[in-house]
């Protein structure tokens, strides 16, 4: 059948090299851990587990406020992973991060699979678009990234800022991405310093102002290290060595999942 429901995939960062010399038993005591506290939140929160694959976790969030609920999911994880990383830094162990996709949409929802393996699980553009944009997050240094389906229906109560237009490997149209930063009524000054900052130094560098984008994309790595605008330092750099043709968009083309 055909459905409306909220994806969101979730895959743990470094998880493959710290596994690196600790034994098997040892490898699925910390996978368990990781992935039971992820479970906890997002049953916690009204999602359902639609599978585990290795350290990444699909979600699926239903009903009318399903976009909220995942959004409210995705910040839990993050504050759970930030206190599971002081734990691990103050016992001087290596310290594990997270990366965040969210899409909605309609999907196809079924019995799927070989005649003697079947599992229920959701398939189409919308679930591919969730898992591209957890994985997008490296290539931006960000921690949770929403498709603008997502990004309409939470931004009354949640703080988001737009990141880019990308279009995701294996597609041919540009999406607006955002990044989910605080629930708005616990944003702090440096939050929303970053969102308000960050959108006009991107609407600079879309009108090609190098200079004045630089300046803002500048203020804020250097004020709050923050990662996004380090990215597009770089982009700046690039194109006022090597400016863009004169149909450029803006669109960025991700060129891995």
């Amino acid at each position: 059948e055909t459905r409306e429901l909220c994806f969101m995939f979730t895959d743990i960062r470094g998880f493959t090299t710290l596994c690196e010399g600790l034994e098997p038993s040892e490898v699925v005591d910390l996978l368990n851990r990781y992935l039971e506290l992820q479970s906890s939140i997002i049953i916690g929160n009204g999602g359902d587990v639609d599978k585990f694959v290795g350290d990444e976790v699909m979600a699926v969030f239903d009903g009318p406020r399903k976009e909220l609920r995942a959004a409210k999911t995705g910040l839990d994880i993050m504050k759970a992973m930030a206190e599971e990383r002081k734990k691990a830094m103050a016992e001087r162990k290596r310290a594990l991060d997270i990366g965040i996709g969210m899409n909605s949409g309609s999907v196809v929802f079924g019995s799927i699979g070989a005649k003697d393996r079947m599992d229920f699980t959701s398939i189409g553009d919308t679930v591919n678009l969730a898992a591209r944009l957890e994985g997008a997050n490296k290539a931006y240094g960000t921690k949770a990234l929403v498709s603008d389906v997502v990004y309409g229906k939470a931004r009354e109560e949640y703080l988001c800022r737009e990141v880019d237009r990308l279009i995701v490997k294996g597609k041919s149209q540009p999406v607006s991405v955002y990044e989910l930063m605080a629930r708005r009524d616990e944003a702090g000054p440096a939050e929303l310093e970053r969102c308000s900052i960050f959108e006009q130094a991107l609407a600079l560098y879309r009108r090609r102002s190098w200079d004045k984008a630089e300046k803002g994309f500048r203020m804020l790595a250097d004020k709050h290290k923050d990662e996004l605008s380090s990215t597009f330092l770089k982009r700046v750099s690039h194109f006022k060595r090597d400016p863009p043709p004169d149909d450029w968009d803006g669109v960025f083309a991700l060129s891995v999942k």
